[in-house]
């Protein structure tokens, strides 16, 4: 029953709607007034898929070199961290349009079963690192096959 114009549900819905639009929009897009780079810290968008062998992640780390580039995975969590510099200018240039983004990189996902980090394979190509993270052989899942009992009294 609605009275004076007040719905508790109707409110909570336009709440929960008004409280995703500002994290979208003020958090979590790039672009936006609050950004990982205003925070001193730029953004490292990265894919990560799982197979019923290895996690692999794809991490875009432009303008980063390889040596620029520390990973390191304790407790179940791997940080990645990426470093590239700004670009020097030739004597008497300006920029015209400027959209690179110096500074570190950083992000850190936590992988829901355990790996063998010791066994990681990385490659680094045209800007993409790719990280293949072998599961441990107690993550991997165990194939259980089913048996039937025979009924007593059965024939076949």
């Amino acid at each position: 029953m609605v009275r004076n114009g007040f719905s508790p549900l109707r409110d909570l819905v336009a709440m929960r709607d008004s409280m995703d639009r500002l994290l979208d929009d003020r958090w979590v897009s790039p672009g936006s007034w609050l950004t990982w780079s205003s925070m001193g810290t730029s953004y490292l968008p990265m894919d990560i898929y799982e197979t019923s062998d290895d996690f692999v992640v794809r991490a875009l780390v432009p303008g980063a070199a390889a040596d620029g580039i520390d990973m390191q995975f304790q407790g179940g969590v791997l940080t990645l961290r990426a470093k590239n510099e700004e670009p020097v200018l030739p004597e008497g240039a300006t920029w015209l349009l400027h959209e690179g983004s110096a500074g570190e990189y950083i992000r850190q996902v936590t992988l829901p079963r355990a790996v063998d980090a010791e066994q990681a394979q990385t490659t680094f190509e045209n800007g993409v690192l790719t990280l293949t993270l072998p599961k441990t052989a107690g993550s991997k899942p165990k194939h259980i096959r089913v048996t039937s009992t025979p009924q007593i009294g059965a024939t076949n």
